[in-house]
């Protein structure tokens, strides 16, 4: 790996801030690749806004909640690959506003999640037996929301669209079908491992019984999160 004209080179894919030009191109064919494979994975097992919001859910309400909170974040991820085939994505990197109203609702959002789990704190990672079903499929639509507005509300995901994944087209833009591809590896290996990550969180819930633990764990939780909000509220824009 090493920097090249202002951006990165990892292996023979260039990634530059620089709008994309006839000499970026993937490594031979196919161009879902070992370096593109290599390059989402490592995006996406870096801890970030969705990671610990997943890791929250799970603890809180269990393996259901957390595999329901992937499938808000992939959907996210849709939408975002929709906005950028439509040219909206270019916006959060050109204006100002734009990406100001993004940030400032992602981390308004992850805010309140952090006030939510430390006032919820004595019933986290607790879930009675006699709990009606009605509310059980309202903590799978919190879970499904939290994950789908994370990832939504980030206006980092746009950087992906626009700079990343290009890299990896063919020098002509290559067609719809190919970015319908890498965007799908992408989500495949987003929510792969996103769900590797429920299954030992849902492991580790069982030392939730204690009500010590379960107090002490939402605290931290919270200020995670309030930590990432405050992190994406100071987040820097679009240069010009």
């Amino acid at each position: 790996m090493s920097d090249r004209e202002g951006g990165i080179s990892i292996g023979c894919a260039s990634i530059s801030d620089a709008p994309r030009s006839n000499s970026n191109h993937y490594c031979g064919s196919p161009m879902v690749n070992g370096v593109y494979i290599a390059t989402i994975f490592a995006m996406v097992a870096a801890p970030g806004p969705t990671f610990v919001v997943l890791v929250n859910e799970t603890l809180r309400f269990g393996r259901g909640a957390g595999l329901v909170t992937i499938l808000g974040s992939s959907t996210g991820l849709l939408m975002w690959a929709a906005t950028s085939a439509l040219g909206l994505a270019a916006l959060t990197q050109t204006s100002e506003l734009v990406f100001t109203t993004f940030k400032l609702a992602g981390a308004a959002y992850l805010c309140y999640l952090a006030v939510m789990t430390v006032r919820n704190r004595r019933n986290f990672g607790h879930q009675p037996a006699d709990v009606p079903t009605g509310h059980s499929t309202a903590t799978l639509w919190r879970s499904y929301r939290s994950g789908l507005v994370t990832s939504a509300a980030n206006p980092k995901m746009a950087t992906v669209y626009l700079a990343l994944i290009p890299q990896f087209l063919p020098t002509d833009g290559g067609s719809p079908a190919d970015v319908v591809t890498l965007t799908a590896v992408q989500i495949m290996i987003s929510a792969g491992w996103y769900v590797v990550v429920v299954i030992l969180v849902g492991l580790a819930r069982q030392l939730l019984a204690k009500p010590a633990v379960r107090t002490g764990l939402a605290w931290v939780s919270g200020a995670v999160l309030l930590l990432l909000g405050l992190r994406t509220a100071v987040m820097s824009g679009p240069t010009a």
